[in-house]
């Protein structure tokens, strides 16, 4: 898709380089973060979060602990975000 938009993205493995507290809430500032909370992921459900109600603050200490809880892709361009494998939201945010 990066080839089709000719799009030039910055990439970041969050198993390498994680997203630190402050910088998912900056990153997620104005929005709820449980919203980018990935309910798919092994990590998610070896937690046992399914059933629970996270706090947005719990959220964000729980990605910033384990990073494969967060949607991937995670694409940011002009403050807006568009998290998982959407192309149309992808299309729109990066045309």
């Amino acid at each position: 898709m990066r080839d089709e938009l000719r799009v030039e993205l910055d990439e970041r493995d969050y198993a390498k380089e994680p997203l630190g507290p402050s910088e998912l809430k900056a990153l997620f500032a104005g929005r709820d973060p449980r919203d980018f909370l990935n309910p798919k992921s092994p990590a998610f459900k070896a937690m046992g979060l399914k059933d629970r109600k996270l706090t947005a603050a719990e959220a964000l200490a729980l990605m910033a602990r384990e990073p494969n809880l967060i949607k991937r892709p995670l694409v940011v361009a002009d403050g807006e975000i568009v998290a998982g494998f959407d192309r149309e939201g992808l299309r729109a945010l990066l045309s």
